[in-house]
């Protein structure tokens, strides 16, 4: 407790505050100057910090909770909510041309029609094929990007203006989809592939991202999510103008928001290329602390829709097929260890388990330093074996899970999973308390915008119940695997904070750190488990000034 009686609150909270301290400690007040705070504890003893211009906040129903963390979202990738069609959220074929009827009448200038978020699970067996858009508007060209951005989803005009036909050769780890018994493409096109339309897609300017990403600040200020973090990942390549808009934002104080951006290693890159521009941009934000690039993104393999997840047995639909890893063993230590020994952190996407083995035994090869805090986080962890948890644990391995999908669904769970990898396979993906028990510290993530709307207490709500919100008579996805609220709350305050290396000032509400809390509307702790998800974010506080209310 501080004890600078004489150092007077810029800002009292009272109310019953979930501190996500070490001993998960309650208080009654917290009071902040300065942006940091200064006193955590009973009502009467904030007293004394009470001054003739102290803010008071009197949150006397639902709970104080630090600032959440936002541990893997696509942050300048909001260009395909800000200037494309949404197809996020619908269910049907029927719906997605609709929703591209109604962009293109609102858009009648647009040459090339783009978006994002069709599930691949609402087609049939051949997926996505140019001649559905096609009946919408044949002399457009259309690309959309896939919910799990893994595929593109092309017209017969795109695929002409990018020179695809019968006679273009298969692309390293991608995949043209053809119609069986020829070369012909379908329009649908998987990882790697999608790069053949780089020249396609519209053109963004820092500018563009600078919007996108002022876009993306406001959503999830009001989900109380404070610091983010970004794996920087684009087909175009165009991380400088990205970058460019980031600096923007931070020239012009418009960057409330602590982000964290990654840089993003793919297998067709030169891997002292990639560092070199890594280094680069580490130099250049390396005194901001609204913005900092710090890790290195690499891929281990693709997604089990797009049957790119590297397994250890065989796809249940397709014996013999395993999945292809996106970077050779070899490969991928050489690349782990390089940029650890530059002193950077590694962030790995990572779906099936032989793709989470590759990371494990990279990160092991490349931690040769002793002395070194190593925090290599491993994203999305969808099929994982007990001895996972284990190695994740000896490694020191920050567990970045997506709960926002940790439910069972018609359109993508039966539809695709299931069928996918077997229901005994399916029924026991992505682990949660497995790792938190295995006191593992872990993070969540929406992966945004393949979730969208990023909801926290969706978030929340599926790591205690295990269902999707509002559908307590589905069946728990993965028995045993839920977790405890307050072990939720852990995964979305500190656990992000420890990801980032921002322990020491975010993640926790204690004396000397920073003042970012999040009012919320219901006492998650209290209310039954079923609700959850109906909490909402009233007011998002950063260095103790609102930066957004509900009202």
């Amino acid at each position: 407790m501080n004890t600078d009686t004489e150092m007077k609150a810029d800002l009292i909270v009272y109310g019953k505050i979930y501190t996500a301290d070490k001993e998960r400690s309650m208080a009654e007040a917290l009071a902040v100057a300065d942006g940091r705070i200064i006193y955590v504890g009973d009502r009467a003893g904030a007293a004394v910090y009470r001054g003739d211009s102290t803010q008071i906040i009197e949150h006397d129903k639902g709970l104080v909770i630090p600032g959440m963390t936002e541990g893997h979202a696509h942050i300048s990738s909001t260009t395909e909510l800000v200037y494309g069609a949404h197809l996020s959220n619908l269910e049907s074929i029927d719906q997605y041309v609709d929703a591209i009827k109604e962009y293109i009448k609102a858009h009648p200038d647009e040459e090339v029609i783009s978006g994002s978020g069709y599930e691949n699970g609402v087609f049939g067996e051949l997926g996505p094929t140019a001649d559905i858009l096609d009946a919408i508007e044949p002399d457009k060209a259309m690309i959309f990007i896939s919910e799990d951005h893994h595929s593109f989803w092309a017209n017969t005009k795109a695929m002409k203006l990018a020179g695809v036909d019968e006679t273009t050769p298969e692309v390293a780890n991608g995949v043209i989809v053809r119609y069986p018994g020829t070369s012909k493409p379908t329009g649908w096109f998987k990882e790697m592939a999608g790069n053949l339309f780089d020249s396609v897609f519209p053109v963004m300017t820092p500018e563009n991202f600078a919007t996108a990403i002022e876009y993306y600040q406001d959503l999830a200020l009001s989900q109380g999510v404070t610091t983010a973090f970004e794996p920087m990942l684009d087909r175009k390549r165009n991380y400088d103008e990205r970058f460019q808009g980031y600096a923007l934002l931070n020239r012009e104080n418009k960057l409330k928001i602590t982000f964290r951006v990654a840089y993003t290693f793919e297998p067709v890159d030169d891997e002292d290329e990639v560092l070199g521009l890594l280094d680069k941009y580490h130099e250049e934000f390396k005194y901001s602390p609204k913005i900092q690039v710090n890790t290195l993104k690499i891929f281990a393999d693709g997604v089990v829709e797009g049957h790119t997840a590297l397994l250890r047995a065989d796809y249940a639909d397709a014996p013999g097929d395993t999945g292809e890893p996106m970077l050779s063993q070899d490969r991928m230590n050489g690349i782990v260890k390089r940029a650890l020994d530059k002193g950077y952190d590694i962030h790995a996407h990572a779906i099936g388990d032989a793709a989470i083995d590759e990371v494990l035994n990279a990160y092991e090869y490349g931690q040769t330093d002793e002395t070194r805090d190593y925090r290599d986080a491993i994203t999305h962890l969808q099929v994982m074996v007990p001895e996972h948890v284990d190695r994740m644990k000896e490694l020191g391995v920050v567990a970045v899970t997506n709960p926002y999908w940790h439910f069972r669904n018609s359109i993508y769970y039966d539809t695709l999973e299931s069928p996918f990898l077997g229901e005994d396979r399916a029924s026991r993906e992505y682990y949660m308390r497995s790792i938190t028990d295995a006191g593992i510290v872990t993070s969540c993530a929406s992966d945004f915008p393949v979730t969208v709307p990023p909801r926290t207490m969706d978030a929340l709500h599926i790591m205690v119940n295990r269902k999707q919100p509002g559908h307590p008579e589905m069946e728990e996805m993965g028995t045993g695997e839920t977790i405890s609220v307050d072990d939720g709350l852990q995964v979305l305050t500190y656990g992000g904070a420890y990801q980032n290396r921002l322990e020491d000032s975010k993640g926790s509400l204690e004396i000397g750190k920073d003042a970012d809390f999040v009012l919320l509307d219901t006492d998650v702790l209290t209310i039954p488990k079923e609700e959850i998800y109906k909490t909402q974010v009233t007011a998002t506080y950063i260095g103790g000034k609102m930066v957004w209310s509900a009202s």
